[in-house]
């Protein structure tokens, strides 16, 4: 988490390092762990989604199949995996982040 910060902070962000981490932190809170690995999305849950956007009339009709893809995806775990990274998060957990007075 630290190296993300990091690297937001080297963009010149509006926000300073204190909430960066903490917002960093509820980011990866919602990500992680992930069941069907980093950057897959449950057939069940795409299907709610575009159901729920239709619904509220952003959508001209609900999409296919054919816009639910995972091979890319699944083709990126593939080459973390090998590299040995956990594309699940089994192990993370989420950090105390202090919240700083002006966010510093």
């Amino acid at each position: 988490m630290k190296d993300c910060v990091k690297i937001v902070l080297s963009h010149g962000p509006t926000l300073l390092k204190g909430h960066q981490t903490w917002q960093m932190n509820e980011i990866n809170a919602l990500i992680w762990p992930a069941r069907l690995g980093i950057g897959l999305m449950s057939p069940k849950a795409y299907a709610f989604t575009a159901k729920t956007t239709a619904k509220y009339n952003h959508l001209k009709k609900v999409p296919g199949h054919e816009a639910y893809r995972t091979d890319l995806a699944k083709a990126a775990q593939a080459a973390l995996k090998k590299q040995g990274i956990d594309i699940y998060g089994k192990s993370w957990k989420k950090a105390k982040v202090k919240v700083t007075p002006g966010g510093k």
